[in-house]
């Protein structure tokens, strides 16, 4: 299974802020996570490189990073095999290239108190969105060569993010959780990414005709 997280954000004029440079600077020293064989392994930041098409016709890059979307996916499909990209990862061949080695200096906590210190005053210019919608994207492989592909369109996507937020927390004020740790989709169902703003476009399955092996 592959999952392609590809948001379109418009920004504010600010600074960073200590939270989003502490992401910022944990995905370098951190590096690349991915599912193999079931269990999450380490894999290079910016590996699985993506130039995806979207059904809209604009196009973005992505590329693998450590992302809850991975944890989520591999819950979600239960594939041994799970691979996640995000278009906030370094997709240039300089910086992946570079990666590893500022990932290492990061990892030295003097030089991340500094990075951090530094990163979180720098300012940001107010910048419409990229794109006129946010996607995800999945494709599932199984081994007897069925594929399914599909995306989840959006609008921007922290006004996406928060209105999920908010779905859950108008669901669970309604009663409507139940004991125990999940994610939204995992307790709400796929139909929660439609109640906050998002749309389905599923393509039709390729291979074998269905009748093999399904996929909770």
């Amino acid at each position: 299974m592959r999952v392609d997280a590809l948001a379109s954000v418009s920004l504010s004029a600010g600074v960073v802020g200590a939270a989003f440079a502490a992401s910022m600077i944990d995905m370098f020293a951190t590096g690349g996570r991915r599912y193999a064989d079931g269990r999450m392994v380490t894999s290079r930041l910016g590996a699985d490189l993506q130039d995806l098409a979207f059904p809209d016709g604009e196009r973005a890059k992505s590329a693998g990073a450590p992302t809850a979307e991975l944890l989520a996916a591999h819950r979600a499909s239960n594939a041994p095999s799970v691979t996640v990209t995000t278009g906030m990862a370094p997709t240039s061949h300089a910086v992946r290239a570079v990666a590893p080695l500022v990932g290492k200096l990061l990892s030295i906590e003097p030089l991340r108190r500094f990075a951090l210190s530094r990163l979180a005053k720098a300012k940001m210019k107010e910048s419409p969105a990229p794109r006129r919608h946010s996607w995800g994207h999945a494709v599932v492989d199984w081994a007897d060569g069925t594929r399914r592909e599909g995306w989840l369109r959006a609008d921007d996507g922290m006004a996406y993010t928060a209105s999920v937020a908010a779905s859950v927390a108008a669901r669970l004020a309604r009663g409507e959780g139940r004991p125990g740790a999940y994610t939204p989709g995992a307790l709400f169902g796929a139909g929660l990414a439609e109640q906050a703003g998002g749309q389905f476009l599923l393509h039709d399955t390729t291979g074998p005709t269905p009748g093999g092996p399904a996929m909770d």
